[in-house]
Protein backbone atom coordinates (compact mmCIF):
# COMPACT_ATOMS: atom_id res chain seq x y z
CA UNK A 1 0.00 0.00 0.00
CA UNK A 2 1.38 3.24 -0.71
CA UNK A 3 1.48 6.22 1.94
CA UNK A 4 3.27 9.27 2.60
CA UNK A 5 5.20 10.37 5.51
CA UNK A 6 6.33 13.67 5.86
CA UNK A 7 7.54 15.42 8.71
CA UNK A 8 9.48 18.78 9.25
CA UNK A 9 12.75 18.67 11.62
CA UNK A 10 11.25 21.06 13.73
CA UNK A 11 8.82 18.61 15.22
CA UNK A 12 11.50 16.25 16.32
CA UNK A 13 14.04 18.91 17.70
CA UNK A 14 11.19 21.06 19.36
CA UNK A 15 12.86 24.27 17.85
CA UNK A 16 10.79 26.75 16.01
CA UNK A 17 11.92 27.02 12.20
CA UNK A 18 14.73 24.28 12.75
CA UNK A 19 16.21 24.25 9.49
CA UNK A 20 18.77 21.27 10.33
CA UNK A 21 18.89 18.85 7.90
CA UNK A 22 16.93 15.29 7.99
CA UNK A 23 19.45 13.92 11.04
CA UNK A 24 16.85 13.92 14.13
CA UNK A 25 14.03 12.95 11.98
CA UNK A 26 16.36 9.75 11.13
CA UNK A 27 17.16 8.89 14.67
CA UNK A 28 13.37 9.64 15.79
CA UNK A 29 12.07 7.20 13.91
CA UNK A 30 12.25 3.14 12.52
CA UNK A 31 13.02 3.10 8.56
CA UNK A 32 13.47 -0.38 7.09
CA UNK A 33 15.29 0.67 4.11
CA UNK A 34 15.28 3.80 1.91
CA UNK A 35 15.91 3.90 -1.38
CA UNK A 36 15.90 7.00 -2.46
CA UNK A 37 17.00 10.41 -1.47
CA UNK A 38 15.87 13.52 -3.41
CA UNK A 39 16.91 17.30 -2.42
CA UNK A 40 15.68 20.20 -3.90
CA UNK A 41 18.62 21.90 -4.85
CA UNK A 42 20.47 21.52 -7.26
CA UNK A 43 22.92 24.82 -8.47
CA UNK A 44 26.33 22.55 -7.58
CA UNK A 45 27.98 25.57 -9.02
CA UNK A 46 26.58 28.16 -6.73
CA UNK A 47 25.63 30.65 -9.59
CA UNK A 48 22.79 32.21 -7.37
CA UNK A 49 25.74 32.52 -4.57
CA UNK A 50 23.36 31.06 -2.01
CA UNK A 51 25.28 28.12 -0.86
CA UNK A 52 23.29 25.41 -0.34
CA UNK A 53 25.11 22.48 -2.12
CA UNK A 54 28.84 23.85 -1.66
CA UNK A 55 31.00 21.68 -0.40
CA UNK A 56 31.87 23.52 2.22
CA UNK A 57 28.24 23.85 3.13
CA UNK A 58 28.95 19.76 4.53
CA UNK A 59 31.31 21.40 7.42
CA UNK A 60 28.88 24.30 7.37
CA UNK A 61 26.61 21.88 8.67
CA UNK A 62 28.47 19.66 11.06
CA UNK A 63 29.47 23.08 12.57
CA UNK A 64 25.96 24.26 13.28
CA UNK A 65 25.39 20.78 14.89
CA UNK A 66 27.98 21.73 17.52
CA UNK A 67 27.12 25.35 18.20
CA UNK A 68 23.81 24.52 18.79
CA UNK A 69 24.58 21.75 21.49
CA UNK A 70 26.29 24.70 23.09
CA UNK A 71 24.02 27.59 22.81
CA UNK A 72 20.35 25.03 23.52
CA UNK A 73 17.94 27.20 21.13
CA UNK A 74 14.39 27.30 21.05
CA UNK A 75 14.00 28.89 17.97
CA UNK A 76 15.88 28.59 15.13
CA UNK A 77 16.38 32.15 15.48
CA UNK A 78 17.95 31.64 18.33
CA UNK A 79 20.99 29.85 16.08
CA UNK A 80 21.35 33.70 14.22
CA UNK A 81 23.38 35.09 16.89
CA UNK A 82 26.55 37.74 16.26
CA UNK A 83 30.26 36.71 16.40
CA UNK A 84 31.00 38.14 20.06
CA UNK A 85 27.93 36.34 21.28
CA UNK A 86 28.70 32.84 19.98
CA UNK A 87 32.23 33.86 20.86
CA UNK A 88 30.84 34.04 24.50
CA UNK A 89 28.73 30.77 24.29
CA UNK A 90 31.73 28.66 23.19
CA UNK A 91 33.79 30.20 26.03
CA UNK A 92 31.07 29.15 28.59
CA UNK A 93 30.92 25.25 27.23
CA UNK A 94 35.22 24.98 27.17
CA UNK A 95 34.36 23.25 30.52
CA UNK A 96 31.02 22.06 30.76
CA UNK A 97 30.98 21.06 26.93
CA UNK A 98 34.33 20.61 25.75
CA UNK A 99 33.46 17.82 22.78
CA UNK A 100 31.06 20.02 21.36
CA UNK A 101 33.61 23.21 21.07
CA UNK A 102 36.00 20.39 19.85
CA UNK A 103 33.84 19.67 17.21
CA UNK A 104 33.26 23.14 16.19
CA UNK A 105 36.78 24.38 15.85
CA UNK A 106 37.63 20.73 14.21
CA UNK A 107 34.79 21.58 11.19
CA UNK A 108 36.02 24.77 10.85
CA UNK A 109 39.37 23.73 10.41
CA UNK A 110 38.20 21.16 7.73
CA UNK A 111 36.00 23.77 6.31
CA UNK A 112 39.36 26.09 5.91
CA UNK A 113 41.11 23.35 3.44
CA UNK A 114 38.66 22.59 1.07
CA UNK A 115 38.89 23.63 -2.58
CA UNK A 116 35.68 23.84 -4.50
CA UNK A 117 34.59 22.53 -7.59
CA UNK A 118 30.87 22.05 -8.77
CA UNK A 119 31.81 18.44 -9.71
CA UNK A 120 33.95 17.99 -5.96
CA UNK A 121 30.41 19.52 -4.66
CA UNK A 122 28.15 17.50 -6.15
CA UNK A 123 30.69 14.17 -4.71
CA UNK A 124 31.34 16.29 -1.38
CA UNK A 125 27.55 16.75 -0.96
CA UNK A 126 26.34 13.78 -2.02
CA UNK A 127 28.62 11.50 0.37
CA UNK A 128 27.39 14.03 3.31
CA UNK A 129 23.59 12.97 2.66
CA UNK A 130 24.78 8.84 2.36
CA UNK A 131 27.06 9.51 5.77
CA UNK A 132 24.41 10.73 7.37
CA UNK A 133 21.72 7.82 6.18
CA UNK A 134 24.62 5.06 6.98
CA UNK A 135 24.88 6.75 11.02
CA UNK A 136 21.40 4.51 11.14
CA UNK A 137 22.09 1.72 8.83
CA UNK A 138 20.16 2.84 6.31
CA UNK A 139 22.12 3.03 2.81
CA UNK A 140 20.19 4.83 -0.31
CA UNK A 141 21.48 3.50 -3.73
CA UNK A 142 21.30 6.59 -5.12
CA UNK A 143 21.24 10.65 -4.01
CA UNK A 144 19.01 12.95 -6.83
CA UNK A 145 19.19 16.65 -6.87
CA UNK A 146 16.10 18.64 -8.71
CA UNK A 147 15.86 22.74 -8.91
CA UNK A 148 14.13 24.33 -6.49
CA UNK A 149 11.36 25.97 -7.33
CA UNK A 150 10.71 23.04 -9.82
CA UNK A 151 10.49 21.51 -6.23
CA UNK A 152 7.98 23.77 -4.85
CA UNK A 153 5.94 23.97 -8.16
CA UNK A 154 5.50 19.88 -8.91
CA UNK A 155 3.50 19.42 -5.33
CA UNK A 156 1.60 22.75 -5.61
CA UNK A 157 -0.15 21.03 -8.91
CA UNK A 158 -0.40 17.60 -8.29
CA UNK A 159 -1.94 18.25 -4.37
CA UNK A 160 -4.26 20.80 -6.35
CA UNK A 161 -7.78 20.00 -7.57
CA UNK A 162 -6.78 21.11 -10.80
CA UNK A 163 -4.63 18.09 -11.14
CA UNK A 164 -5.18 16.41 -14.58
CA UNK A 165 -6.29 20.05 -16.58
CA UNK A 166 -4.45 23.12 -16.65
CA UNK A 167 -3.32 25.61 -14.07
CA UNK A 168 -0.57 28.23 -13.50
CA UNK A 169 1.97 27.36 -11.01
CA UNK A 170 4.18 30.57 -9.34
CA UNK A 171 6.49 29.77 -6.97
CA UNK A 172 7.91 33.12 -4.67
CA UNK A 173 10.26 32.95 -1.83
CA UNK A 174 13.99 34.67 -0.85
CA UNK A 175 16.21 32.67 -3.09
CA UNK A 176 16.66 29.16 -4.19
CA UNK A 177 19.30 27.67 -6.82
CA UNK A 178 19.60 31.70 -8.39
CA UNK A 179 15.96 32.57 -8.60
CA UNK A 180 13.25 33.98 -5.96
CA UNK A 181 9.97 33.39 -8.21
CA UNK A 182 9.28 30.86 -11.01
CA UNK A 183 5.99 30.56 -12.71
CA UNK A 184 5.24 27.14 -14.95
CA UNK A 185 2.25 26.47 -17.24
CA UNK A 186 0.76 22.61 -16.96
CA UNK A 187 -1.04 21.84 -19.52
CA UNK A 188 -1.92 18.23 -17.66
CA UNK A 189 0.09 16.25 -15.26
CA UNK A 190 2.48 15.34 -17.33
CA UNK A 191 3.47 18.57 -19.57
CA UNK A 192 4.58 21.55 -18.51
CA UNK A 193 6.91 24.72 -18.81
CA UNK A 194 8.57 27.34 -17.28
CA UNK A 195 7.10 30.57 -18.58
CA UNK A 196 8.46 33.14 -16.47
CA UNK A 197 11.35 33.64 -14.04
CA UNK A 198 12.98 35.87 -11.73
CA UNK A 199 16.49 35.93 -10.28
CA UNK A 200 17.54 36.68 -6.79
CA UNK A 201 20.84 38.60 -8.02
CA UNK A 202 23.62 38.30 -5.25
CA UNK A 203 24.38 41.89 -3.90
CA UNK A 204 27.89 41.22 -2.86
CA UNK A 205 28.12 40.19 0.72
CA UNK A 206 26.16 38.51 3.86
CA UNK A 207 22.37 37.40 2.78
CA UNK A 208 21.86 40.59 0.52
CA UNK A 209 19.78 38.93 -2.60
CA UNK A 210 17.34 40.87 -5.25
CA UNK A 211 14.08 39.36 -4.38
CA UNK A 212 11.11 40.31 -3.09
CA UNK A 213 10.81 37.76 -0.05
CA UNK A 214 14.48 39.27 0.78
CA UNK A 215 12.96 42.77 1.09
CA UNK A 216 10.37 41.61 3.47
CA UNK A 217 13.31 40.38 5.37
CA UNK A 218 14.84 43.26 5.87
CA UNK A 219 11.58 45.35 7.17
CA UNK A 220 11.35 42.23 9.27
CA UNK A 221 14.73 42.69 10.63
CA UNK A 222 14.36 46.66 10.62
CA UNK A 223 11.11 46.02 13.34
CA UNK A 224 13.87 44.36 15.46
CA UNK A 225 12.13 40.84 14.36
CA UNK A 226 13.68 37.72 13.25
CA UNK A 227 13.85 37.01 9.38
CA UNK A 228 12.93 33.93 7.89
CA UNK A 229 10.74 34.03 11.12
CA UNK A 230 8.86 36.82 12.11
CA UNK A 231 7.53 37.90 8.85
CA UNK A 232 4.05 36.56 9.94
CA UNK A 233 4.09 39.48 12.70
CA UNK A 234 4.77 41.87 9.90
CA UNK A 235 1.82 41.08 8.24
CA UNK A 236 -0.43 40.88 10.91
CA UNK A 237 0.56 44.47 12.39
CA UNK A 238 0.29 45.70 8.69
CA UNK A 239 -3.21 45.25 9.01
CA UNK A 240 -3.31 48.35 11.74
CA UNK A 241 -1.83 50.57 9.51
CA UNK A 242 -1.69 52.55 6.11
CA UNK A 243 1.08 52.70 3.92
CA UNK A 244 2.94 55.81 3.46
CA UNK A 245 2.81 56.59 -0.01
CA UNK A 246 6.08 58.22 -0.39
CA UNK A 247 8.37 55.02 0.87
CA UNK A 248 5.80 52.85 -1.11
CA UNK A 249 6.37 55.03 -4.33
CA UNK A 250 10.23 54.42 -3.99
CA UNK A 251 10.20 50.78 -3.46
CA UNK A 252 7.92 50.55 -6.89
CA UNK A 253 9.99 52.47 -8.77
CA UNK A 254 12.93 50.77 -7.95
CA UNK A 255 11.17 47.72 -9.13
CA UNK A 256 9.91 46.97 -13.37
CA UNK A 257 7.97 43.81 -14.55
CA UNK A 258 8.85 42.90 -17.89
CA UNK A 259 5.56 41.66 -19.78
CA UNK A 260 7.43 39.94 -22.19
CA UNK A 261 9.69 37.25 -20.11
CA UNK A 262 7.59 37.28 -17.30
CA UNK A 263 9.95 38.45 -15.00
CA UNK A 264 10.30 40.79 -11.65
CA UNK A 265 13.71 43.14 -11.98
CA UNK A 266 15.36 45.72 -9.90
CA UNK A 267 17.12 49.00 -10.33
CA UNK A 268 20.24 47.73 -8.01
CA UNK A 269 20.78 51.92 -7.20
CA UNK A 270 17.08 52.85 -5.87
CA UNK A 271 16.65 49.68 -4.24
CA UNK A 272 20.39 49.35 -2.35
CA UNK A 273 18.56 51.45 0.59
CA UNK A 274 16.13 49.06 1.32
CA UNK A 275 18.99 46.81 2.22
CA UNK A 276 20.02 49.01 5.05
CA UNK A 277 18.63 48.50 8.40
CA UNK A 278 19.50 52.00 9.21
CA UNK A 279 17.71 53.65 6.47
CA UNK A 280 14.28 51.28 7.06
CA UNK A 281 14.67 51.87 10.83
CA UNK A 282 14.53 55.74 10.32
CA UNK A 283 11.41 55.48 8.03
CA UNK A 284 10.05 53.46 10.81
CA UNK A 285 10.75 56.15 13.48
CA UNK A 286 9.04 58.50 11.25
CA UNK A 287 6.26 56.67 10.39
CA UNK A 288 5.67 54.25 13.08
CA UNK A 289 5.30 50.38 13.39
CA UNK A 290 2.13 50.05 12.03
CA UNK A 291 2.62 52.47 8.58
CA UNK A 292 5.92 51.01 7.98
CA UNK A 293 4.54 47.10 8.14
CA UNK A 294 1.55 47.97 5.41
CA UNK A 295 4.54 49.28 3.20
CA UNK A 296 6.38 46.23 2.44
CA UNK A 297 3.01 44.58 2.69
CA UNK A 298 1.18 46.95 0.26
CA UNK A 299 4.05 46.16 -1.71
CA UNK A 300 3.99 42.50 -1.73
CA UNK A 301 0.44 42.64 -3.14
CA UNK A 302 0.59 45.65 -5.42
CA UNK A 303 3.87 43.62 -7.21
CA UNK A 304 2.48 40.26 -6.95
CA UNK A 305 -1.01 41.30 -8.50
CA UNK A 306 0.53 43.29 -11.46
CA UNK A 307 2.78 40.28 -12.35
CA UNK A 308 0.10 37.58 -12.49
CA UNK A 309 -2.17 40.34 -14.03
CA UNK A 310 0.73 40.24 -17.36
CA UNK A 311 0.74 36.51 -17.14
CA UNK A 312 -3.01 35.77 -17.50
CA UNK A 313 -3.05 38.05 -20.65
CA UNK A 314 -0.61 35.68 -22.49
CA UNK A 315 -1.76 32.54 -20.65
CA UNK A 316 -5.50 32.86 -19.74
CA UNK A 317 -5.82 30.01 -17.28
CA UNK A 318 -8.41 30.42 -14.19
CA UNK A 319 -6.45 28.12 -12.02
CA UNK A 320 -3.23 29.49 -9.99
CA UNK A 321 -1.03 27.02 -7.33
CA UNK A 322 1.02 29.00 -5.17
CA UNK A 323 4.03 27.75 -3.02
CA UNK A 324 7.09 29.30 -1.40
CA UNK A 325 7.98 30.73 1.67
CA UNK A 326 6.21 34.05 0.63
CA UNK A 327 3.11 32.30 -0.18
CA UNK A 328 2.31 31.60 2.87
CA UNK A 329 0.98 35.66 3.23
CA UNK A 330 -2.70 35.23 3.24
CA UNK A 331 -3.15 38.76 2.87
CA UNK A 332 -1.60 38.43 -0.71
CA UNK A 333 -3.32 35.69 -1.62
CA UNK A 334 -6.79 37.81 -0.62
CA UNK A 335 -5.46 40.46 -2.98
CA UNK A 336 -4.76 37.75 -5.46
CA UNK A 337 -8.09 36.90 -5.83
CA UNK A 338 -9.67 39.87 -5.52
CA UNK A 339 -7.42 41.66 -7.78
CA UNK A 340 -7.03 39.08 -10.87
CA UNK A 341 -9.15 37.44 -12.65
CA UNK A 342 -7.69 33.90 -10.88
CA UNK A 343 -10.65 32.45 -9.35
CA UNK A 344 -10.01 29.28 -8.24
CA UNK A 345 -6.47 29.62 -6.18
CA UNK A 346 -4.61 26.40 -4.34
CA UNK A 347 -1.80 27.83 -1.99
CA UNK A 348 0.47 24.17 -1.05
CA UNK A 349 0.10 23.92 2.92
CA UNK A 350 3.75 23.20 3.34
CA UNK A 351 4.52 26.44 0.90
CA UNK A 352 7.83 26.98 2.53
CA UNK A 353 11.02 24.78 1.84
CA UNK A 354 9.69 21.92 3.58
CA UNK A 355 7.16 21.43 1.05
CA UNK A 356 10.36 21.17 -1.61
CA UNK A 357 10.88 17.50 0.41
CA UNK A 358 7.38 16.60 -1.66
CA UNK A 359 8.29 18.23 -4.80
CA UNK A 360 11.70 16.37 -5.12
CA UNK A 361 10.85 12.85 -4.03
CA UNK A 362 7.59 13.18 -6.32
CA UNK A 363 9.81 13.84 -9.29
CA UNK A 364 12.41 11.22 -8.61
CA UNK A 365 9.04 9.41 -8.63
CA UNK A 366 7.94 9.66 -11.76
CA UNK A 367 11.76 9.67 -13.23
CA UNK A 368 11.12 6.30 -12.25
CA UNK A 369 7.92 5.52 -14.23
CA UNK A 370 5.74 5.45 -11.02
CA UNK A 371 2.49 6.52 -10.93
CA UNK A 372 1.60 9.60 -8.30
CA UNK A 373 -1.85 10.40 -9.60
CA UNK A 374 -3.10 9.10 -6.31
CA UNK A 375 -1.46 11.68 -4.47
CA UNK A 376 -4.33 14.00 -5.59
CA UNK A 377 -6.46 12.13 -3.12
CA UNK A 378 -4.76 13.36 -0.01
CA UNK A 379 -6.64 16.94 0.19
CA UNK A 380 -5.52 17.68 4.15
CA UNK A 381 -1.95 17.36 4.62
CA UNK A 382 -2.10 14.63 7.41
CA UNK A 383 1.04 13.23 6.94
CA UNK A 384 3.25 13.44 9.82
CA UNK A 385 3.14 10.50 12.63
CA UNK A 386 -0.12 9.16 14.79
CA UNK A 387 -0.74 7.70 18.31
CA UNK A 388 -2.34 4.93 19.73
CA UNK A 389 -4.35 5.70 23.16
CA UNK A 390 -2.69 3.95 25.16
CA UNK A 391 0.30 6.09 23.84
CA UNK A 392 -1.09 9.14 24.60
CA UNK A 393 -2.37 8.23 28.34
CA UNK A 394 1.47 7.14 28.86
CA UNK A 395 2.78 10.24 27.33
CA UNK A 396 0.31 12.65 30.49
CA UNK A 397 0.43 10.02 32.73
CA UNK A 398 4.31 11.35 33.31
CA UNK A 399 2.93 14.66 34.31
CA UNK A 400 1.88 14.85 38.07
CA UNK A 401 -0.50 18.15 36.96
CA UNK A 402 -2.51 16.65 34.67
CA UNK A 403 -5.27 14.02 35.22
CA UNK A 404 -6.81 11.61 32.46
CA UNK A 405 -9.93 10.27 31.58
CA UNK A 406 -10.78 8.37 28.60
CA UNK A 407 -14.03 10.27 27.02
CA UNK A 408 -13.76 7.68 24.03
CA UNK A 409 -16.36 8.52 21.30
CA UNK A 410 -17.95 11.33 23.19
CA UNK A 411 -14.96 13.60 23.25
CA UNK A 412 -16.18 16.38 20.22
CA UNK A 413 -19.05 16.95 22.36
CA UNK A 414 -17.22 16.88 25.54
CA UNK A 415 -14.71 19.81 23.75
CA UNK A 416 -17.53 21.43 22.09
CA UNK A 417 -18.89 21.67 25.39
CA UNK A 418 -15.40 23.27 26.87
CA UNK A 419 -15.16 26.03 24.25
CA UNK A 420 -18.51 26.97 24.76
CA UNK A 421 -17.91 27.68 28.22
CA UNK A 422 -15.08 29.43 27.42
CA UNK A 423 -12.26 26.71 28.16
CA UNK A 424 -9.07 26.54 25.86
CA UNK A 425 -8.63 23.09 24.22
CA UNK A 426 -6.31 21.72 22.49
CA UNK A 427 -7.11 18.73 19.65
CA UNK A 428 -4.57 16.13 19.45
CA UNK A 429 -5.75 12.99 17.17
CA UNK A 430 -4.97 11.29 14.33
CA UNK A 431 -1.48 12.06 11.83
CA UNK A 432 0.10 15.26 12.30
CA UNK A 433 -0.36 18.10 9.95
CA UNK A 434 2.42 18.92 7.12
CA UNK A 435 3.31 22.52 7.00
CA UNK A 436 3.12 25.91 9.37
CA UNK A 437 -0.92 25.51 9.54
CA UNK A 438 -2.36 23.49 12.36
CA UNK A 439 -6.08 21.74 10.82
CA UNK A 440 -7.61 20.07 13.74
CA UNK A 441 -5.13 17.46 14.28
CA UNK A 442 -2.85 19.33 16.67
CA UNK A 443 -4.97 22.67 17.00
CA UNK A 444 -5.63 24.96 19.83
CA UNK A 445 -9.46 25.86 19.96
CA UNK A 446 -11.12 28.45 22.06
CA UNK A 447 -14.60 30.19 22.20
CA UNK A 448 -14.54 33.26 19.56
CA UNK A 449 -17.71 34.94 20.65
CA UNK A 450 -15.57 35.78 23.61
CA UNK A 451 -13.56 38.87 23.71
CA UNK A 452 -10.56 37.83 26.09
CA UNK A 453 -10.44 34.36 24.19
CA UNK A 454 -7.37 35.89 21.54
CA UNK A 455 -5.98 38.10 24.10
CA UNK A 456 -5.67 34.61 26.48
CA UNK A 457 -4.09 32.71 23.84
CA UNK A 458 -1.77 35.27 22.22
CA UNK A 459 -0.64 35.72 26.78
CA UNK A 460 -0.57 32.28 27.80
CA UNK A 461 -0.39 30.10 25.61
CA UNK A 462 1.44 31.37 22.32
CA UNK A 463 3.01 33.94 24.06
CA UNK A 464 3.26 35.88 21.36
CA UNK A 465 2.25 39.64 20.43
CA UNK A 466 -1.10 40.81 21.22
CA UNK A 467 -2.39 42.02 17.72
CA UNK A 468 -1.36 38.55 15.79
CA UNK A 469 -4.77 36.71 14.74
CA UNK A 470 -6.35 33.35 14.83
CA UNK A 471 -8.30 31.55 11.75
CA UNK A 472 -11.97 30.89 12.82
CA UNK A 473 -13.56 27.40 12.07
CA UNK A 474 -16.52 27.58 9.98
CA UNK A 475 -18.58 25.07 8.72
CA UNK A 476 -19.30 25.00 4.69
CA UNK A 477 -22.51 25.62 4.54
CA UNK A 478 -21.89 28.87 6.68
CA UNK A 479 -19.73 29.79 4.09
CA UNK A 480 -22.25 31.92 1.94
CA UNK A 481 -23.59 33.61 4.58
CA UNK A 482 -20.66 35.64 5.65
CA UNK A 483 -18.14 36.37 3.83
CA UNK A 484 -18.31 38.20 0.22
CA UNK A 485 -16.87 36.20 -2.33
CA UNK A 486 -14.88 33.04 -1.38
CA UNK A 487 -14.19 29.53 -2.21
CA UNK A 488 -14.04 26.03 -0.47
CA UNK A 489 -10.48 26.24 1.24
CA UNK A 490 -9.37 23.92 4.41
CA UNK A 491 -5.85 24.97 4.62
CA UNK A 492 -6.03 28.29 6.44
CA UNK A 493 -3.98 29.61 3.35
CA UNK A 494 -5.86 32.78 1.90
CA UNK A 495 -8.43 35.14 3.75
CA UNK A 496 -11.68 36.07 2.53
CA UNK A 497 -13.50 39.56 3.07
CA UNK A 498 -16.47 39.44 5.53
CA UNK A 499 -19.92 40.73 4.28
Amino acid sequence: QKTVFAMSTERVTRIKHDYLDITPILGAYQFDSVDYVAHSYSDFEDKGHDGELREKMTYNKDIEKAIRSIVNPTYGKDLRISRAEKNRFIVKSLFTNFSAVKSYYGAKFKRALVKESPEGNRRAFTNYIKKNFNKYNLDPKEVFFYEHHLCHAIPSYYLSPFNGGEALALTIDGQGDGFFSKLYSFKSDTEYELIGQSSADFMGSGDRYLSIGRIYNYFTQAMDLHPNSDEGKVEALAAFGKADQDLLAQLKDATQIDKNTLSINYDIAKITPFYDIDFLKQHRAKMGDENFCAVVQTYLEDTIVDYLNFAYEKYPINNLCLSGGVAANIIMSLNIYEKTNFKNIYVLPPMGDDGTAIGSAMIAAIKHKEDVSWLKDYVMPYFGDEYTREQVKIALDGFDNITVEDLESSWPEEAAKSVAEGKICSLFHGKMEFGPRALGNRSIIGNPMMEDTRQRINSTVKRRPSYQPFCPSILEEERGRLFKDSFPHKHMAIAFRMK
